[in-house]
């Protein structure tokens, strides 16, 4: 294993050398110098024809148009006047939510937690199981319930 200090010697010789060669008039040196760099571009052209550098390229597209489509989306979405993913939820959805919950617009979170609580015990529908027809009405009240719930404890910054 080669030390770094030899490794830093080397690499700066080979530098001065590189510097010194190039203003020299030999013609032999200019033709090697040449040479040296028509085989450097022919090597680097072969790496980037090779499979693994066009699966990084495709793989760099994707990350690209995927990070440009996510700063679209949260545009769109800083445009519709909120961060919050909630976009679109109006004063009036609130108070629907507060509606379907049984509980005056506005009440302590408290009282929301409460109010939930008590309407899923209600309406859950394993207690409807026997009936396929209660069961399944059942259900979409427990996920409005629950959706209201959500949204209001979003809303209010509980969650």
């Amino acid at each position: 294993m080669v030390g770094i200090g030899k490794r830093l010697i080397d690499v700066a010789r080979a530098n001065v050398t590189d510097f010194a060669s190039a203003f020299t008039t030999d013609p032999e040196v200019r033709e090697r110098r040449r040479l040296d760099d028509e085989l450097e571009r022919e090597l680097a052209q072969e790496v980037d024809n090779t499979i693994g550098a066009r699966a990084g390229r495709r793989a760099r597209n994707v990350a690209d148009k995927a990070e440009e489509a996510w700063e679209r989306a949260f545009d769109e979405a800083r445009a519709r006047g909120g961060t919050s993913g909630r976009a679109g939820v109006t004063p009036r959805t609130i108070e629907g939510w507060y509606r379907t919950l049984e509980v005056p617009p506005g009440s302590d979170f408290t009282v929301v937690r409460k109010s939930y609580r008590k309407l899923v015990a209600k309406y859950h529908p394993d207690r409807f199981a026997s009936d396929p027809d209660k069961y399944a009405a059942a259900t979409e009240v427990a996920r409005k319930i629950t959706e209201a719930y959500e949204g209001i404890k979003t809303h209010i910054g509980e969650g």
